[in-house]
């Protein structure tokens, strides 16, 4: 399905597939917008969970170090967040969605994603230790 399904495998383990699918996207090329279904709550930096649902991600003000997070909808923002280039030898299809570990029971975390046709992708700046 998506690269990053194989990502998540190996850095997550088996156990958290089961909990948060791999999320529905569509994407627009001028701001890299992307919807994003969630099935299951998803950690986001901020200690903030999102619950399950549809969520837009996109550039804020054409900078790509912050990221805009708004309702499906794009009526209510629902953070800013700041996120550092990442880096890839491959420029996917597909957008490619990475999460990253989390303790047991706790939502998995959003940790980076890249826009079809790019080399470089997002990753979401999280506070140390978490």
């Amino acid at each position: 399905m998506f690269n990053g399904m194989r990502n998540l495998a190996v850095a997550v383990g088996v156990a958290l597939l089961a909990t948060v699918a791999i999320p529905q996207l569509k994407a627009s090329e001028m701001n890299k917008r992307v919807e994003m279904t969630f099935s299951a709550p998803v950690a986001i930096p901020g200690n903030r969970v999102l619950p399950a649902g549809t969520y837009v991600f996109k550039t804020a003000g054409g900078n790509a170090g912050v990221i805009l997070i708004t309702n499906a909808e794009e009526t209510k923002p629902i953070g800013l967040l700041m996120a550092i280039p990442d880096y890839h030898l491959t420029v996917p299809e597909k957008v490619d969605v990475r999460f990253g570990e989390r303790h047991e029971g706790a939502a998995q975390a959003l940790k980076a994603w890249t826009y079809p046709g790019y080399n470089t992708g997002f990753e979401l700046v999280y506070a140390e230790g978490r």
